[in-house]
């Protein structure tokens, strides 16, 4: 039964009180479309009112579009179309979604995931509330282990420590590295933009190293202890850009030598396309001062929030201690199914599949766009769901615009910028759009620019 304040006496008429508080709930999303709304029989002696104050409020809904009246099976919220991404993940009026990085239906792992919930039901009443250790469940880290070995990283069991996702890794990794006395972080001039404010969060100067591979590691050569550094060696966010061999070598060289430690993104890691490995910058000689930060949650599972971190021994400690503060353990029930996915494949058949799909669609986008836009650099990433198109001598936030005014949602690459600065890029993800619809809304781009 749904409680509604009314001011009776009032200059407004009940019916219409009735009509915008609804209207309101719907707008702010606290009534969901296909909610079942009591009966006006029912709403009307809930909130003592006339039987035909509640039938004029519905019809007042029903005519503006905000419900639907279905006879006698009652009256539903009505179900309105989806709001698309403008920004990485932000909000907007777009049909053809090349910004946002949530998946599309088609990508989730489906079978997996229902085959796992029948296995929870198979579960002792006990195991669903039994406490979980702050590093985590002992049957997923041995899991989460092997899998590790997969991205030839040598796991030792002691280092790894689940959460709650990449964004708690990052979160809670940062504030490790404050407190063990680091107070600057330097990160590419164009990055992922959340660390930003995360790492000022914590107390961290911010600054910028070059993108380029050679200028990357040239500069690196100035950070010094008390320092960290963010990477993104892999699928980078927003360039697609993959990191040589030899820079992962002497960048881990320089960290060694110069005392500064080392956070490694790994969130797109595994979504290489072609069948040559794309080893962790973790798994090489000379890793003992880099933080490996992984996660399930953006393309595989979304829902489920899983992640995990796999430390140097001395981060250990400051790790757990922010992790027990800020975050607590986390739920049993969560990692009883991550663990479950994991054991009955669900993580190594998503894993090929994402990496068919994903190179598909990218295929496809580069295709299109090296067509409809000779004068721009179409450079196709090794894996990933990104690909940057570098847009010079035109801004990218005003092509965005244009985009957006055609019904395309793209990233601006000013969005990904630090310090904040206009870019002559765009970042375009294919998380969202398959086949035929990739390739009208590059049609639709090139009508616009």
């Amino acid at each position: 039964m749904l409680e509604i304040p009314l001011q009776k006496g009032a200059g407004t008429p009940l019916y219409r009180q009735i009509a915008d508080h609804l209207k309101t709930m719907i707008d702010r999303g606290a009534l969901t479309g296909g909610y079942r709304l009591p009966g006006t029989r029912e709403l009307a002696q809930a909130l003592s009112v006339s039987r035909t104050t509640t039938s004029e409020a519905y019809a007042l809904l029903a005519a503006q579009g905000y419900i639907v009246e279905k006879g006698r099976s009652g009256s539903f919220v009505a179900i309105r179309p989806p709001r698309i991404s403008c920004g990485p993940d932000g909000g907007g009026d777009h049909h053809l979604d090349l910004a946002s990085e949530r998946p599309s239906p088609g990508m989730l792992p489906r079978k997996a995931v229902t085959g796992l919930l029948r296995s929870l039901e198979s579960l002792k009443e006990g195991e669903f509330f039994a406490p979980s250790p702050l590093v985590g469940h002992e049957g997923l880290r041995e899991a989460l282990i092997h899998h590790g070995v997969l991205r030839g990283i040598p796991v030792q069991g002691d280092h790894l420590v689940v959460t709650g996702g990449g964004i708690e890794g990052l979160s809670t990794a940062l504030a490790a590295l404050r407190a063990l006395g680091t107070t600057k972080l330097w990160v590419e001039e164009l990055t992922f933009p959340d660390i930003i404010p995360m790492a000022q969060a914590e107390g961290l100067n911010v600054a910028s190293l070059p993108l380029g591979e050679e200028a990357l590691v040239d500069r690196a050569r100035s950070i010094g202890p008390g320092e960290a550094l963010y990477l993104i060696p892999s699928f980078h966010n927003p360039t697609g850009r993959t990191l040589t061999f030899q820079a992962r070598q002497e960048l881990l060289r320089l960290g060694e030598r110069q005392s500064f430690w080392i956070i490694e993104d790994d969130t797109y890691g595994e979504f290489r396309y072609g069948s040559a490995s794309v080893p962790a910058l973790k798994s090489l000689d000379g890793a003992e001062r880099v933080l490996y930060i992984g996660s399930f949650s953006q393309l595989l599972f979304p829902g489920l929030r899983i992640g995990y971190g796999l430390l140097p021994p001395s981060m250990k400690d400051p790790f757990l201690a922010v992790r027990g503060r800020r975050f607590g353990p986390l739920s049993t029930l969560t990692q009883k199914a991550a663990l479950a996915f994991i054991v009955r494949g669900g993580l190594d058949e998503g894993l090929r599949r994402l990496r068919s799909l994903l190179k598909g669609r990218m295929d496809r986008l580069a295709s299109a766009l090296a067509r409809a836009f000779p004068q721009f650099s179409v450079v196709p990433p090794q894996g990933g769901i990104y690909l940057w198109l570098d847009t010079t001598p035109r801004d990218g936030e005003a092509l965005a615009s244009a985009a957006r005014a055609a019904g395309v949602a793209l990233a601006a690459g000013r969005l990904f910028a630090w310090p904040p600065r206009p870019v002559a890029g765009l970042r375009f993800s294919v998380s969202r759009l398959d086949g035929l619809a990739l390739t009208v809304a590059v049609r639709h781009l090139k009508e616009v620019w």
